[in-house]
């Protein structure tokens, strides 16, 4: 687990790029073409809650609560050990600009009005530290009120939707985004995607979860990392495995939490609340979602490979009786289950990850026509993208995260970093001109990816970094991280 440790974080890239954001607002003020203002969304996933805990210096496993008395001390411990990152965020709001927080499906804890309030404090406590002396009376609280929190999308004035994009992925999605809890108030409902997390993946070492590539692998693939890594080990990577999907499973029907229409109004309710956008538009955008995985319990079963190994176990028990016992009438059914195992294989293929990276960013266009959005940013897929169509931006901010294509964490997956930034220029609300698009931090300065000014009409500019290989984590318009 070499990505988690300090020399591979990208706090101190975070920090040089928003003080670049922070010196072009100033330089655009001083060319007299008004104040330039700035609002920096972190879309989704800046936290990982779900990575095991570090006690004493060593990573350890958990599967605590989701709830407020296990998630304040995590995010306390998380800004400690990031005070670069949280230093910069506080220059930001200094210079009287916003930050946005959206959560994502590894930090949905940011809902929680605890965790919301430790992080507004310690963002407005490095504010204070940036501008210096005793602030003056009501100071704090102007400070506060630049550091805003979403917990399923953000719409600016000018047409702009931000969300993570895990309502879309239905090992990530939740019922009631904006209330995402389960039987028990204020404990977040689980997901399988949150549950894989903690109680499979996190325990199969040698996995760096910042890179799809690294555990989405064959049969024969993990064959060559057992034999790679584990046959001469003391652990098991099966029984880490087989332990981890049955648990899986186990929760997700244990705490199953069937939808409620009250419940369900209450959420949309909730989001035209904090976000300002119309009921009706909210309703249309959250008859997008994909439903929950511990709906579709068979999909589960495939992706944590448990089918197969049923099938495989029954064929290995009918081979078996009938070699021990013998028994003529036997032989056919010897015979036919590893075939049908094939067969099953062949007829009931594998939903590969890249359909459900697909399907968020299909799900963009539609959330657009909900909105009558003049951009929509989303995070999630890790896979940065940028894209003008009819007049209309769509975009991925890719990630920051400390994705390598190797363990030792010497090979990155990527020179630079992704974001997007779009600018509204004068005029208000759907008069105001946007530009910008997908852009990277590379070498100490931005390098635009897309087209900075939407196309002509009838025309598309071509999409950028679609066809790249997954990055992962978060930042949105202007940052992900």
């Amino acid at each position: 687990m070499r990505y988690r440790q300090a020399p591979y974080s990208p706090d101190s890239e975070v920090a040089a790029m928003l003080d670049a954001l922070r010196d072009e607002m100033k330089q655009g003020t001083a060319r007299g073409a008004g104040r330039h203002e700035l609002t920096l969304v972190l879309n989704g996933d800046v936290f990982d809650f779900d990575a095991p805990r570090v006690i004493d210096r060593k990573s350890v496993f958990h599967d605590l609560p989701r709830s407020a008395e296990h998630a304040v001390p995590a995010m306390r411990a998380m800004l400690a050990d990031h005070p670069v990152f949280t230093e910069a965020l506080g220059r930001v709001v200094a210079d009287g600009h916003t930050v946005v927080f959206i959560s994502g499906n590894h930090d949905v804890q940011l809902t929680l009005p605890e965790v919301r309030d430790l992080v507004r404090a310690r963002v407005v406590d490095a504010a204070l530290a940036a501008l210096g002396g005793t602030p003056g009376e009501g100071a704090r609280e102007a400070l506060a009120a630049r550091v805003v929190f979403r917990a399923w999308f953000h719409k600016t004035p000018d047409g702009i939707i931000l969300e993570h994009g895990n309502q879309y992925d239905a090992y990530c999605s939740y019922r009631y985004p904006m209330l995402p809890f389960g039987r028990k108030p204020g404990e977040i409902q689980p997901t399988m995607g949150s549950l894989a997390c903690r109680l499979l993946a996190s325990r199969m070492g040698y996995f760096n979860p910042h890179v799809d590539s690294s555990f989405m692998l064959s049969a024969f693939g993990y064959l060559a990392h057992w034999a790679r890594y584990y046959m001469f080990s003391r652990r098991s990577l099966a029984l880490a495995w087989a332990l981890g999907a049955l648990r899986t499973v186990v929760e997700l029907v244990r705490r199953r939490e069937p939808e409620r229409r009250a419940r369900r109004r209450a959420c949309l309710a909730a989001a035209a609340r904090e976000t300002g956008a119309p009921l009706r538009a909210v309703a249309r955008h959250a008859h997008l979602f994909a439903r929950p995985a511990e709906d579709r319990l068979g999909l589960v079963a495939r992706e944590l490979w448990l089918d197969r190994a049923v099938f495989g176990l029954l064929a290995v028990a009918v081979a078996l009786v009938w070699l021990l016992l013998a028994p003529s009438w036997l032989a056919p059914a010897a015979l036919v289950a590893p075939a049908g195992l094939v067969a099953y294989e062949r007829l009931v293929p594998k939903l590969p990850l890249d359909a459900t990276w697909k399907r968020v960013s299909r799900a963009a266009r539609q959330v657009a026509r909900a909105h009558r959005a003049r951009a929509v940013v989303f995070g999630h897929t890790h896979n940065p993208e940028g894209t003008w169509e009819g007049g209309l931006f769509f975009g991925n901010t890719g990630s920051w995260s400390a994705a390598f294509e190797d363990v030792a964490c010497t090979k990155p997956v990527f020179a630079s970093r992704p974001l997007v930034w779009l600018r509204s220029e004068p005029g208000s609300g759907s008069a105001a001109r946007l530009s910008g698009g997908l852009v990277a931090w590379k070498n100490g300065r931005f390098e635009a990816l897309t087209t900075s000014a939407p196309p002509a009409a009838g025309q598309r500019s071509e999409p950028q970094g679609a066809s790249r290989p997954p990055f992962q984590s978060p930042a949105a318009a202007a940052l992900r991280t």
